[in-house]
Order: structure tokens, then C-alpha cells, then sequence
């Protein structure tokens, strides 16, 4: 049975509805922003563990320098810890994309294994059509840089990148119909393998059946390791797990591949001897007379036969067979030399192949010599960070999203909390008289005070678990959809998190709960008499600007009476303050960080990047070559070969991926990329001995000037330098080496793989790029607008959760402006109905009473510009993603969006309560309360 007092409870709920919705409005704005942010981490982390588990992702690749056979793969099989393995072939080919040949990735998929077979693994994800499944069919992954022609039905053409040489001499075809568009867990994003064709970079990957493969033998091996399922797969737990775990099959792989390797070098070794004894048996046969050549006539070409069967059945591809064919067929020539021995007449063909056989006795020394100097195969084992930079860069941008949550959404509650303590003290001062009504009739402070938790906590709990509901499915995705920009994953799982809700909820009842104790307790403390009384209004008393006759005097009343009221309640006017400047470096904070990404691309391909266009080279032709074809382009202003590679770094157990660039004339490298300190801005220019690295780099790595690091190119080998000097840029990791320092560094003299170029004054583009590209020596040119405008499309992602910041922060504004402001209206009834009575009409009662909430609003605006500032400037640092450095200046545009969108919300308010005063009834409002 409901007592009274809960019966009035009820009743207050609905005999202030509005003030309820406001006070749950608020409490779901700040919870549901919260959590929804919040949980976006997690959310994206779990989606990609899913997508990972579900489609097989491996625990870790294995790569030789002599390849993997079969045999390798059985015996990483066995090996302690291993679930299964495969391994697969690739091809890098040439696509003709827009005039210019692109570099792709051909890689094989087993399709005779089902999901019940633990070798499965990297399955491939059909998004549409059908995985190939006869001869001359291919599957295309979806990825943002992909050329357009990937689509159903599409037949591509490919060309092998050594024009020496057939593509069909390592595929069926050179022609494949696209049958299915495809994701694969082994690429989620922008990042694809590397490549030593064309201009380093792989654009997208084709995947084919195994049987379109001539190759017999494979380039990498994948591997599945027991007892990391429960895992977090982005844990450091569980990289210490893939390196304990698989530790035995990289001992396997190894130990196999060593076996292999002596096998075929002994088995080489051999043949070489065999050559060498043969050569030397017909080095006799030269010196025998007819009847002895005659004699052993039918030996010798038993000897021959034999020989070419061994060769046939044992021969292994790679560098040293061409060693050993060389030396054999030679020695099978030499054999067949005796026929024509035997019917030499004037001893012409004695002479002619007494020269041979010195040739092949050359030729087998020369291949015994660099059998010799064949090196020991290294294998390479990588985990899935090391795998791809991507699995790396998808952890690093959730765990940004999750540092602005750590800012962003803390500081909105912080707003929404003070506009609930508004809203619950001046509930408890309206029904001062309510409270002393319930203390005569003999309720104690602890029922008395139960209604009002009613009420508030009603709200909060109700608020802050349907917001925070509705955030955790609506913020995730909004912020993801953005992402899914960047990387494949299909989409995202968003569970209601409970433990989530039940925080949230609890933060914000115990927030508003408190205010309300807070409030209630003050009343309560009086007695039944003083409460019934209404509250005495606060007398008036002079304000500081009342002793400046200067201006004082020149203020008109209204503009005196306004002065007055607002200091005479500073409580309400600091309050709509706070709130106002909160509301303000919200909305600063979010278009800030939008001009802080954007002008990423500016400074980028504006200030450091300063030619007009890079050309790929075919690298087969020689720098001179190269440099007379540059030069006979017409609209060519200048131009300079360099050296653009993807390697990898390494310092102190920490990685990543940059690009290492070589200028073939250091001296001019300000022409076409700008150096500047990252100190003082001062130019800088490689020099012999001193090596240049980008600012973003230094930081990640905390790399400074004399810090010390190695980069691994791609054939593996290695090189270490040190810094001598820290540059600006705003886009991706560079290193900058003189060609001098590259040679003494890595031991070969720098192939110059790009050329910058700077087109003369008023050149056609176009025409330009198509009389360029008319010569083989060319892969292709792209121009550095090409550049900027698909670097823009690749920020999209970040700006999408930017547009949910400032849309929130502008609704968050809106509800404060308008609460805080009928609040005041609702305070000041009798004031109001005061100054109707004695004759003000509606725009000067509007006056009276709105042009107070303008000027805190004002106040709150500039007040708000420095705050806005230092909240930009933190979310900027934290949110910057690992390749970008984003400018930490807020910009004018920022401050001035903020600025009028707040005084815009402003305005819009007020003229919304200039109904609620045309409402405000003069008789009621003013008769006595006693």
C-alpha cells in the first residue's frame, strides 16, 4: 500500500515533467557519450578478435631465403605446440592502371581444404560473388586503393615486372576473370607486403587457386598454435605466448630447411665434381689417336645417357640448378666431342673443341666458385604485429579513440553534472514551504529527503542506463563506420556491456543524488515556521561599477538593473558561466581537432613535399639512360632520381615500418622535399655522416639526436644508423641517407627506384603523363594533387569521429542554455510578473530578463576560447595515430565556429522562452504564499 508521501511523489514526477525530462535528458546525454566512447576500444578490439578466430588468422609466418617446400611443412607439423599448418606461393605482376603499371600480389589459397581441417587458415571472407574454382578465375579484395576495374566480371591482364621474361613461365595464365570480392584476415588495412618491382609498393592483393601456380616451391608458411584461443590476440600476453609457443616450430623450419639446403649443396657439389672429372677424361680423349677414339666410342655414350637421366630426375630449381646445368651439359658435350673426333680429317675440329672444353672447364670453376659463396639460408619468423604493421596500426587508433574518451567524455559529464545541480536546487528551494509542511505534520528529515531522492534518482538511474544503453550501440558505430575507411573488417559487434551501464548509471545517481542531498539538507536544518515563509529575496546592495560615475551613469536603467541582478545571484550567474564555457571548448575542442587533421594534409603536400610529381622507373636501364629519356620530356622542368623504399627499423626491441629515402644529388633535395629542423624550423639538408629522421618517428621511438638504430631492408639485410639530425613532417616515417652513406652502410651502391619531378610553367598534366609514359622506362607518374586528394579520402575516418564530438557537444549545449535559462525564468516568476504589472511590455520584459543570459552567455564564449584551447591541445596529442602529427594549434576558424554555434544556441533559446514569459500569469504568480 502507497503511503502519502510516495503518492505526492508520484504526483511531483508528473506535475513536472519537463523538469524530470531534464534532469533524465541530461543524465543520458553524459552517460550515454560516455560509455558509448568508452566502449569503442573494446568494441573494436573484440570485433577484430572475432573476425580473427572466425577466419583463421595465423599465430605466426615462416619465410626462407631458399623458399618452402613441401617437406618443410610436414616437419613444422610435427613439432610440439602446433595445430597445423600450410604454406602458399605468390607472385608480384604488373597491372595496367590509368596509364601507369601498378604492382599486385598474386597469392595462392588451398581450395581443397574445408573449416574442419586445422591447416586452414587466413581464410579468405566472400563480401561477393564466389571464391575461384576453375582454371583462369581470381578473387579481388575490397580495399579503399584498389583500382576501379575490381569489380565481377572484370578480366585483368598482368605482365611479369622482368620484361625479360614470360609470366606464363610461373602462372597458367596471364589473363584471370574477376569471380569474388574478398577480405582476408592477413590484410585488414592500407598496408600491403613489400616489394622490390616497380616503386616498392603493392597496391592490392589477387588470390588464386594453387593449381594457377607453376612453382614448385612456396614463399611462405603459415602456422596455428595451440593453447591461445582464450587469448586477448592484441595482448602482450599473447605475443609472449606466440614466442614460447612457437619457439619448436621455428627450431622445425629451421633444422628442415638447413637439411635441405645441404642436401642440395652436396647434391651440387657432387655434380660439379662429376663435370670436373668428365672434362677431364675428355681432356684425354683430345690426345687419343682414331682406333682409341674408335674403342671407347660406345662407353662414352653410355656415360652420356646416364649422365642427362641423373640431371632430369634430380635437378631442384633456384640459383644453384642453373650452376649445375651449366656444368653438366657442358660435360655431356664434351662426351659427345669424341664422334666428331673420330672423323676429323685435317684436325680443325681438334682445335675447335680444345677451345670449348677449356671454356666448360672455365665455366665449372666459375660455378664451383660461386657455389662457394652461396650464403647459409636465414629464415625468418614473424608474429602477427610483425607480420603486417596494420594488425598494429588497428590496436593504436582504438586505444586513441579510447584516450580522448579518457578527456573528452569526462569533461561533458562534468557539464551535464552541474546543470542537474541547477535543476535539483531549485526544485528544493520552489517547494521550500512543501518541506516545511511535511516537518509539522511530524515526517522525519530521512522520509522527508526519500521523496526527493525519489525524484532525482528516478531520473539518474533511468537516464544513465537508457543512455547509456542507447550509447553503447549508437556511438561505436557511428565512430567505426568511420574506421571501416581504413581497414577491412567487416563490422563491428556491439554488446550491451553491463558492467558499463551499472557504472554509469551509479556515477550518475550518486552525482545527482548527492546534489540533491546536498540541497535538502540545507532546508531541512530549518525549522517548520521559517520554511512555510517564503524566502526572503536578497537585498540589493551597490556593485563595483556603481563607483566609476563614468560609466555608471551612462548605463540606461534596464542596462543598470541588469548589472544589478546578475551580481546580486552570483550563484546563477557562475553557473549558466560554467556551463556556457564548457559547452564552448567542447564544440572548440571538436572543430579544432578537425582543422588539426585536415591541415595534416596541407602542410604535408604544401610545405615539406614541394615537387609537382614522382615517376617510377624501370630500374633495368642505367642512370644515364634514365637521365636522357627524363630530359627529352617536353614540359619538364627539372627533375632528380632518388631512392624510395619500404624497410623496417628497429630500436631497442621496438619496430616499424618507414620509408628510406636516397637523393642521388643530396645537395638538391630542398627542391623537391623540404627539410626543416624540428626545433627552430632552420633548413636542413642530408650530408655524408649525418642521417635525418621525421619528428613522429623520434617521438615513437624516442629516438634523438646520436640515438643509434638498425633498418632491415627488404632481402634482409641490415644496416645501422645513427641520427644526426630530427626533421618536420606530418605524413608517414621517412629516413633521409646521402647515396655515400647508403653504399658504405649497406655495401651496394643505391638503385634509383623514383624520379621527382617539376613540371615547367602552365604544362598540361595530362598530356604530359601520356607522352611520358610511352617509354618502357617508365612505370608510371603520379602527381602530387593525386597524392593529397587520396590522403584526404583516408582522414575521412578521423573526421567522422570528430563529427560526432561536435554533434554531441552542440546537443549538450542546447539542453544546458535551455535548462539553465527556464530555470532562471522559473526562479524569478514573481520578479517577472512584477515588472509586467507596472506597465513593461513583452520586448522589454524580454529584455529584462533574457538580456542577462546573453551576457553570461558572452562571458561564457570568452571564457571558453582558453579552455577550448588547453582541452585541444590534450585531445590533439592524445589522439594523434602513429604515421600523422597533427597540429596543436587551434586554429581562428575553430574559436570562431565555437563562438557563434554557442551564441547561435543562445539566441535560439531565447526565443523560445520569450513564449514561456508571455505565459507567466500576473495575478498568480504575485499573490501571497502565506
Amino acid at each position: 500500500m502507497m503511503t502519502a508521501l510516495f503518492k505526492d511523489t508520484i504526483r511531483e514526477i508528473l506535475r513536472s515533467k519537463g523538469r524530470f525530462l531534464s534532469v533524465l535528458l541530461i543524465a543520458a546525454l553524459g552517460c550515454g557519450f560516455f560509455s558509448g566512447v568508452k566502449a569503442t576500444m573494446p568494441d573494436m578490439v573484440d570485433s577484430a578478435a572475432e573476425y580473427f578466430e572466425e577466419y583463421r588468422l595465423m599465430d605466426m609466418k615462416l619465410v626462407s631465403t631458399i623458399g618452402v617446400r613441401s617437406s618443410d611443412v610436414e616437419a613444422v607439423k610435427m613439432a610440439d605446440n602446433v595445430r597445423g599448418a600450410h604454406a602458399a606461393y605468390s607472385k608480384d605482376v604488373f597491372y595496367m592502371h590509368e596509364n601507369k603499371n601498378i604492382v599486385l600480389k598474386c597469392i595462392s589459397f588451398n581450395s581443397s581444404l574445408d573449416d574442419s581441417s586445422p591447416n586452414l587458415m587466413n581464410k579468405l571472407h566472400v563480401l561477393e560473388g564466389r571464391l575461384p574454382n576453375k582454371d583462369g578465375e581470381c578473387a579481388v579484395e575490397v580495399k579503399i586503393s584498389s583500382p576501379d576495374t575490381f569489380k565481377i566480371g572484370e578480366k585483368l591482364t598482368f605482365t611479369d615486372p622482368d620484361d625479360t621474361k614470360k609470366l606464363t613461365d610461373t602462372l597458367q595464365s596471364d589473363t584471370f576473370e574477376i569471380v569474388g570480392i574478398v577480405t582476408s584476415p592477413s590484410y585488414i588495412g592500407y598496408e600491403r607486403d613489400r616489394t622490390t618491382e616497380g616503386d616498392g609498393t603493392i597496391v592490392s592483393n589477387v588470390f588464386l587457386r594453387e593449381e594457377e601456380f607453376y612453382t614448385n616451391y612456396y614463399t611462405e608458411m603459415f602456422v596455428d598454435l595451440e593453447g591461445l584461443d582464450e587469448t586477448d590476440p592484441f595482448s602482450d600476453e599473447y605475443r609472449e605466448s606466440v614466442k614460447e609457443k612457437g619457439a619448436a616450430a621455428r627450431a622445425a623450419f629451421e633444422q628442415s630447411v638447413n637439411e635441405r639446403f645441404n642436401d642440395l649443396y652436396t647434391h651440387a657439389q657432387d655434380r660439379i665434381a662429376s663435370a670436373t672429372k668428365t672434362t677431364d677424361t675428355l681432356n684425354g680423349v683430345l690426345d687419343m689417336d682414331m682406333e682409341e677414339l674408335q674403342a671407347h666410342m660406345p662407353e662414352w655414350e653410355k656415360k652420356a645417357k646416364e649422365a642427362r637421366y641423373i640431371y632430369e630426375r634430380e635437378v631442384e630449381n633456384g640459383k644453384r640448378a642453373y650452376l649445375e646445368k651449366s656444368a653438366m651439359l657442358q660435360a655431356e658435350k664434351a662426351l659427345g666431342i669424341a664422334k666428331e673426333l673420330a672423323d676429323d680429317e685435317d684436325g680443325s675440329a681438334h682445335v675447335k673443341y680444345q677451345a670449348q672444353l677449356d671454356d666448360a672447364r672455365s665455366e665449372i670453376e666459375a660455378a664451383q666458385k660461386e657455389l662457394d659463396d652461396t650464403p647459409e639460408p636465414t629464415i625468418y619468423s614473424y608474429d602477427r604485429f610483425e607480420a603486417s604493421s596494420d594488425y598494429s596500426s588497428f590496436e593504436g587508433d582504438s586505444k586513441k579513440v579510447d584516450s580522448i574518451a579518457k578527456v573528452f567524455p569526462v569533461f561533458f559529464m562534468l557539464v551535464a553534472g552541474l546543470v542537474c545541480l541547477a535543476t535539483m536546487s531549485r526544485l528544493t528551494e520552489e517547494q521550500r514551504g512543501l518541506i516545511g509542511v511535511y516537518k509539522a505534520l511530524g515526517y522525519s528529515r530521512l522520509r522527508i529527503l526519500s521523496k526527493y531522492l525519489i525524484y532525482s534518482g528516478a531520473a539518474a538511474i533511468l537516464g544513465g542506463a537508457l543512455g547509456s544503453a542507447a550509447g553503447l550501440k549508437i556511438f561505436p558505430r557511428m565512430i567505426y563506420n568511420g574506421y571501416k575507411m581504413l581497414y577491412n573488417i567487416p563490422d563491428i559487434s556491439t554488446p550491451l556491456r553491463w558492467g558499463y551501464i551499472a557504472a554509469c548509471t551509479i556515477v550518475s545517481a550518486l552525482c545527482i543524488c548527492g546534489v540533491t542531498v546536498y540541497t535538502c539538507m540545507r532546508d531541512l536544518k530549518e525549522v517548520p515556521g521559517s520554511l512555510m515563509r517564503p524566502k526572503p529575496p536578497k537585498a540589493g546592495r551597490r556593485v563595483l561599477l556603481e563607483n566609476c560615475p563614468a560609466v555608471w551613469d551612462k548605463l540606461s536603467f534596464m542596462g543598470k538593473v541588469t548589472t544589478r541582478n546578475m551580481l546580486r545571484s552570483k550563484r546563477r550567474f557562475f553557473m549558466t558561466l560554467a556551463g556556457v564555457t564548457g559547452c564552448t571548448a567542447l564544440i572548440i575542442t571538436g572543430f579544432g581537432l578537425k582543422n588539426s587533421i585536415s591541415s595534416v594534409v596541407d602542410r604535408q603536400f604544401g610545405e615539406v613535399f614541394v615537387y609537382d610529381g614522382i615517376a617510377v622507373l624501370n630500374n633495368r636501364f642505367s642512370y644515364d639512360e634514365l637521365e636522357n629519356e627524363i630530359n627529352s620530356a617536353e614540359g619538364l622542368a627539372d627533375h632528380m632520381q632518388a631512392l624510395i623504399n619500404e624497410v623496417d627499423l628497429s630500436v631497442d626491441g621496438q619496430k616499424c615500418m618507414v620509408n628510406i629515402c636516397v637523393p642521388s644529388e643530396s645537395d638538391r633535395l630542398e627542391e623537391f622535399v623540404l627539410l626543416r629542423n624540428a626545433d627552430n624550423g632552420q633548413k636542413i639538408v642530408p650530408q655524408d655522416g649525418s642521417v635525418i629522421i621525421t619528428q613522429k618517428l623520434a617521438e615513437n621511438l624516442h629516438l634523438k639526436k646520436g640515438s643509434v638504430f638498425t633498418v632491415t631492408e627488404t632481402d634482409g639485410k641490415k644496416a645501422e644508423f645513427t641520427v644526426a639530425d630530427i626533421c618536420k613532417n606530418y605524413a608517414f616515417h621517412y629516413i633521409f641517407v646521402t647515396p655515400h652513406d647508403y653504399e658504405k652502410s649497406f655495401g651496394r651502391a643505391p638503385v634509383y627506384n623514383i624520379s621527382f619531378i617539376e613540371l615547367a610553367k602552365g604544362a598540361d598534366t595530362d598530356a604530359f603523363r601520356d607522352q611520358f609514359l610511352k617509354s618502357s622506362s617508365f612505370y608510371g607518374l603520379t602527381y602530387k594533387d593525386d597524392q593529397s586528394r587520396g590522403f584526404l579520402n583516408s582522414m575521412d575516418s578521423l573526421n567522422t569521429v570528430v563529427a560526432v564530438l561536435i554533434f554531441s557537444a552542440g546537443l549538450l549545449a542546447a539542453v544546458v542554455l535551455y535548462d539553465l535559462a527556464s530555470i532562471n525564468i522559473t526562479e524569478r516568476n514573481r520578479e517577472i510578473a512584477t515588472v509586467k504589472v507596472l506597465g513593461f511590455f513583452d520586448r522589454e520584459t524580454d529584455d529584462y530578463i533574457l538580456r542577462e543570459n546573453l551576457i553570461s552567455a558572452a562571458v561564457g564564449i570568452l571564457a571558453g576560447l582558453p579552455v577550448g584551447r588547453i582541452l585541444h591541445y590534450f585531445v590533439t596529442v592524445t589522439a594523434e595515430v602513429d604515421i600523422l602529427m597533427f597540429d596543436h594549434r587551434l586554429s581562428i576558424s575553430a574559436m570562431l565556429y565555437g563562438a557563434l554555434i554557442t551564441a547561435g544556441f543562445t539566441l535560439a533559446v531565447n526565443a523560445v522562452l520569450h513564449f514561456t514569459l508571455l505565459k507567466v500569469d500576473m495575478i498568480g504568480s504575485l499573490k501571497s504564499v502565506e
